[in-house]
Formats: C-alpha cells, sequence, structure tokens
C-alpha cells in the first residue's frame, strides 16, 4: 500500500509551526544536518590559528563576524533559509536546483507550481518542507554563456538583493547562498564571486541589526579558492587587524619582545633628554643676560655712529637735490630774461619800421605839384646827405679843438 500524499498547505502550516527542536525530534529526510554553530564565521575560521593556541580574539568584530565561508552540500544546513539557483519555471532543474528539489520533497514541487515561474533577477519564497532549513528562496540568475556585459551583471546583483529583500521581509536572521549562474548558465566564477561578496556586503552594512549570518557555500574547490581570496579583502576589519598584531607580539621571542623595564629606562632616557634641554636652555639665557656692560655701550656708541652717517648721507641728498633745484630755476630764469630781450628787440624793430614809414609819407606829401614821389625822394636823400656832411664837419672841427687844448 503506497503513502498517502501529503498536501503541501496543510503540511507547511504544520512544520511553520513547530520549533526547532521540535523538528529535530520528528526527524529531517537526510539524518544529518549542520547547526550554526558548526560553522565558524569568517573572523574565527581566518584566526584559528591564534585561537589554537591559546588566543582569544577581543571585540565585537564586524562585518566580519556577520559572514561565513562554507564548503559543502547546501542542503545540509539548518538554517532560516537556503537560496535556490533556480530556472525560470521554478520546477526544478540540475545542479544545486535539482538537489534541493530532491531533498525537499515533492510538497516543494507542488508549491513551485503555483508561483507561476519566475524572471531572470527576481525572487520567491517557499517553505523548506523536508530539509533542516525552514524557507527556501528561488531566484533566477543570468544566462551570461562566458559574456559578462550590463545586463547580466545588474541581473546576477538584483538576484542577491531580492533575496536578501525576502529574508528582512519574513524576519529571518540566518541564510545561505549558492553560487548563482556560475553552473550552466555560464557566468565567470571571478566576476561572480565579486558581485556576490560586494552586494552582500553593502547590505549588512545597510542592515546591520537585521541579519546574524550570511553563509557562502560553495561545492567547488575553484570556488572556494576564489572567496577564500577576495573575503579576505573586503570582509577584512579594523580589529582583526590589531588582533593579528597581538598575535605576533605573543609568537615573539623573550629576547625580542619589549618589556616593562625596558620601558621605564625608555621614560627615564626621554626625561633625561628634556631635562637636558631645559638646562641647555637655561645656560644660554643667563649667558645672555650677563653679557660686559662695556659691550652693550661700545654697541651703543656703533649704532649711533651708524644712525649719524645714516642722517649725513640723507642731509647730502638733500644738499644735492635742492642744488639741482636751484641749477633748474637759475636754467628757466635766463631763458625767460633771453625771451623778454627778443621780444624787446623786436619791438624796437617794429617802432624804426613804423617811424620810417610815416617819415616817407610825408615827405610823398610835401613834393610840389606834378612831381612824382622819386623826384621827392631823391631831394630828400640830398638834403639828408649834406646835413651829415655838416655834422662830420662841426665833429672833426671840435676834435682838434679839444687836442689844442
Amino acid at each position: 500500500m503506497s503513502k498517502k500524499k501529503k498536501d503541501w498547505k496543510t503540511e507547511k502550516e504544520r512544520l511553520l509551526r513547530m520549533d526547532r527542536d521540535e523538528r529535530r525530534k520528528e526527524g529531517y529526510r537526510r539524518q544529518d544536518y549542520i547547526s550554526l554553530d558548526k560553522i565558524p564565521t569568517w573572523r574565527e575560521d581566518n584566526y584559528s590559528d591564534g585561537r589554537e593556541d591559546g588566543n582569544v580574539l577581543t571585540g565585537t568584530g564586524g562585518l566580519s563576524e556577520k559572514v561565513s565561508l562554507y564548503k559543502g552540500d547546501i542542503t545540509v544546513l539548518e538554517l532560516d533559509a537556503i537560496v535556490n539557483a533556480a530556472n525560470s519555471s521554478l520546477l526544478g532543474g540540475g545542479g544545486v536546483d535539482g538537489c534541493i528539489h530532491k531533498a525537499a520533497g515533492s510538497c516543494l514541487y507542488d508549491e513551485c507550481q503555483t508561483l507561476n515561474g519566475c524572471e531572470t533577477g527576481k525572487a520567491k519564497i517557499t517553505c523548506g518542507y523536508d530539509l533542516p532549513a525552514r524557507f527556501v528562496i528561488h531566484t533566477v540568475g543570468p544566462v551570461a554563456r562566458g559574456h559578462v556585459g550590463p545586463t547580466e551583471t545588474n541581473d546576477l546583483t538584483s538576484c542577491y538583493q531580492n533575496s536578501l529583500r525576502l529574508v528582512k521581509e519574513y524576519g529571518l536572521s540566518t541564510v545561505a547562498f549558492p553560487c548563482i549562474s556560475t553552473g550552466i548558465y555560464g557566468f565567470p566564477n571571478e566576476p561572480a564571486g565579486d558581485i556576490a561578496l560586494n552586494t552582500v556586503k553593502s547590505w549588512i552594512e545597510e542592515n546591520p541589526n537585521t541579519i546574524t549570518r550570511v553563509i557562502f557555500c560553495v561545492f567547488l574547490e575553484t570556488d572556494f579558492n576564489i572567496y577564500k581570496k577576495k573575503m579576505s579583502i573586503i570582509f577584512e576589519d579594523n580589529d582583526m587587524e590589531v588582533a593579528d598584531e597581538q598575535l605576533k607580539g605573543d609568537n615573539m621571542s623573550p629576547s625580542t619582545r619589549p618589556t616593562a623595564k625596558d620601558d621605564n629606562r625608555g621614560k627615564e632616557e626621554a626625561g633625561d633628554e628634556n631635562k637636558a634641554d631645559s638646562d641647555a636652555e637655561g645656560i644660554e639665557d643667563v649667558v645672555m643676560e650677563s653679557q660686559n656692560p662695556d659691550d652693550d655701550v661700545a654697541l651703543e656708541e656703533l649704532n649711533q655712529e651708524e644712525d649719524e652717517n645714516n642722517s649725513q648721507g640723507k642731509c647730502d641728498d638733500i644738499g644735492t637735490e635742492q642744488n639741482k633745484h636751484e641749477d633748474t630755476v637759475s636754467e628757466k630764469k635766463d631763458k625767460e630774461d633771453d625771451k623778454e630781450d627778443e621780444l624787446s628787440a623786436a619791438k624796437t624793430e617794429e617802432k624804426e619800421t613804423s617811424k620810417s614809414t610815416v617819415e616817407m609819407e610825408v615827405v610823398s606829401e610835401t613834393a610840389a605839384p606834378g612831381t612824382s614821389t622819386g623826384e621827392g625822394i631823391k631831394d630828400h636823400a640830398d638834403s639828408s646827405g649834406q646835413h651829415e656832411s655838416i655834422l662830420t664837419d662841426s665833429m672833426k672841427s671840435k676834435d682838434a679843438a679839444e687836442k689844442k687844448e
């Protein structure tokens, strides 16, 4: 007699009413499961060597305590939810999609039939049924076939963002992601790892109190090495660097490790140096204050002499400038005198010219009627010549008389 098929709605309601301990008593389809406390955080896993030596990492940590890297089967993880890299039908397929459907049982398939598929980059949620995980979040990654462009990058980023959105909406605190689209869909492993890690990091930073743990569950050794290398950079905390320095300090040999005595000695040496500097400054002040008074007097005289020389130089400069000014004034005065002489000579010549003109007019008017102007001028010239000869004779007779005396 065959088993009666379960109704997925009834089974879903029953399972979601049960707590974790009740689920464990009833048992999962697969008896083996891995609880969250068996998966170390990235902070713990990355510094496991220090933990084995008895060193405990201090501080509350940060992003490194919110994520883990796990290599194995995602279907055995006992978490609030695991993410399924599904196809658009949500009815199962190859790879991780087929493994999850097989482990969850037929009820998962029945519920997925009611969801009417899913678009690329979107996500939908169902019950986990026979899985240790309470929920399964189905997301459809892009088909890259080795080509990664803006569309493929945006779609893969949306897969992680929309899955985390459902985590927040349903009040879940732990979730595991497989490597989405890196299988048969052909998305290159390196860029897919970058998108997954950076998108999760940004979301945790925006919702630090929402999530307890995000687990990157990889199956291939290639993906494990890629994620390990990138997580050491992306999820590195400052306090982890301090802890690393503490571990290195603890591993130092006693001969090279600084002691309290060395610290005190260093402080004493620093104090001595400060004291020596203070003493040197004090001595310098005393020496400057106790200089010879005669030197001060000589210095003052020298300063006065320099001031006098400077004053004398200034006076010489002033005298020179004054002489230059006087020469300039004298030159201007000479030029003005020459100009006045020229004006006086011009006036005299103008007077003489006008006088001769008047005389000529008078002679012309006194000429006899019927005589020309030329004849009058000739008579006037003859009379002038006679007058000049008379004056000459009188001057000669006067000179002779003076000689006789």
